[in-house]
């Protein structure tokens, strides 16, 4: 039970940064404005991160987030000898 409940909660936290990471690199404006329990804005505001420089800096933090969800994937699936074994 309790390995049934700890791959449910991994599952829903890398759904909601991948929801995230992908918002945030194809369009900073409208992650502002997905519901707030599903972005993780911090202290960044909408008037000064949608666009301009500060539009850079959101799709930034989506690209290394997707880079490392992307990177614990290989990792732990491919790398290692996971769920797919590519070695034999």
């Amino acid at each position: 039970m309790k390995i049934i409940l700890g791959w449910s909660i991994v599952f829903v936290v890398g759904a909601v940064m991948f929801v995230n990471a992908l918002f945030m690199l194809a369009s900073p404006r409208a992650w502002f404005h997905l519901p707030r329990w599903v972005r993780a804005h911090g202290t960044l505001t909408e008037e000064k991160y949608a666009s301009g420089w500060g539009s850079i800096t959101v799709r930034l933090g989506g690209a290394v987030m997707l880079a490392v969800i992307v990177w614990v994937l290989y990792d732990s699936l491919i790398r290692r000898g996971g769920i797919i074994d590519l070695q034999h």
